[in-house]
């Protein structure tokens, strides 16, 4: 480990009570005694790493990024490999290196190779049924309450405040604002609301932040926050019900953004396969996911929206409070229903003449001789001739 405070490389009996023997001075975390595996100056990175642009973030998170960090993302460029593959191919070996030993000394030119390929292939079969195990559930090397009692409280005994942007007691309610809200925010998740306090995000982006259904006003559009799980997409359901006629945004991931490769923090809960509540059944958000998804939902899978990356968290929420603000575009209508609406009301439409009322003068009057107009000429008298008076 290197000292925090003169910077040498340290052994462990080269470091005793948190004590340099080199510089004599006292240091906060050792990672071969503090859980977490982290000493003063991966904590104050880890910290600087997830705060950019004056972000700040709360102690939980910080576990959930330390989480992350220590466990092994599988990568995309992998091969995946199982136990049965390596196994058969640990036999080939064995039977190889056994036939090249009681043949002779001649037979390790053919045989050998065919050994060392086929163990290689065997490790590399034995590792990837390790790493690639069907979405793997992440298991926490150390508790929330350990990290706070072992990891932050040490630090503060050291060093007394914690790096700038780590936030250990948030606030516990929105600040009193004078700005009109322009949405809710209903966030029945503590860790989140607190990050969102933290941050100031209800007077930046001028929303209302609660908590409780039943405190949410009327007449405001509503941004839903919530985890990944069968219970939260119920939940979720349960809200839009409780608010009809009201424009409610689900704030979530679905369970493909989490799947693997993806770095994303799965969790399962092992109480054995569960049916879907039926009023989740009947949604339109249930019905778009696949069939994989909602097996993985039913199998007790599922991830906290805590443990997401606080600069993907935020930058979550801000996308959909912009939709929950921005009225939706109007559906494009088809031409021709277009122009029987205007028909309907007369818009554009020719007006059409009446026709002329029928009288008994009509049958005996006489139509002018060799299509001569039976209107005036211009500037011709109206009075008869002289003949016809």
């Amino acid at each position: 480990m290197i000292c925090p405070n003169c910077r040498t490389d340290r052994r462990q009996r080269e470091r005793t009570n948190h004590t340099c023997s080199s510089c004599k001075k006292t240091f906060a975390l050792d990672p071969k005694v503090e859980p977490g595996r982290l000493h003063d100056l991966k904590f104050r990175e880890l910290v600087a790493k997830w705060t950019p642009g004056g972000l700040r973030i709360t102690v939980e998170q910080l576990y959930w990024l330390n989480e992350r960090r220590l466990h092994r993302f599988p990568t995309s460029e992998e091969r995946a490999g199982s136990n049965v593959g390596g196994a058969a191919l640990a036999v080939v070996a064995v039977i190889a290196g056994s036939l090249a030993v009681g043949i002779g000394s001649f037979s390790w030119f053919l045989l050998g190779p065919v050994m060392l390929v086929a163990a290689g292939l065997a490790v590399q079969q034995f590792r990837g049924a390790r790493r690639l195990r069907a979405d793997a559930p992440m298991r926490p090397q150390v508790t929330l309450s350990d990290f706070e009692r072992r990891v932050i409280f040490r630090w503060r005994v050291v060093h007394r405040d914690l790096p700038a942007g780590l936030v250990e007691y948030p606030p516990d309610g929105s600040k009193p604002t004078t700005v009109k809200a322009q949405a809710v925010v209903l966030c029945e998740l503590p860790a989140v609301a607190a990050f969102l306090r933290t941050n100031n995000f209800a007077e930046r982006h001028r929303v209302l932040l609660v908590e409780e259904l039943a405190k949410i006003p009327a007449d405001l559009p509503v941004v839903v926050l919530r985890g990944l799980s069968l219970a939260a997409l119920a939940r979720t359901v349960a809200v839009r019900t409780a608010l009809p006629g009201r424009r409610v945004v689900d704030c979530g991931l679905a369970p493909r953004a989490v799947f693997a490769p993806a770095k994303a923090v799965r969790l399962r809960d092992h109480a054995g396969p569960r049916q879907a509540p039926s009023a989740l059944g009947a949604s339109t958000g249930w019905r778009r996911l696949t069939e994989r998804e909602r097996d993985w939902l039913a199998n007790g899978w599922y991830s906290p929206l805590i443990t997401v990356p606080p600069p993907k968290l935020l930058a979550l929420v801000e996308k959909a409070v912009e939709r929950a603000t921005t009225a939706p575009a109007p559906a494009a209508e088809d031409p021709a229903e277009t122009r029987r609406r205007a028909e309907r009301i007369g818009f554009l439409s020719w007006p059409q003449a009446l026709p002329a009322p029928h009288s008994p003068a009509d049958a005996t009057s006489v139509r002018p001789a060799d299509g001569a107009s039976a209107r005036p000429a211009d500037g011709a008298s109206a009075r008869p001739a002289d003949g016809a008076r």
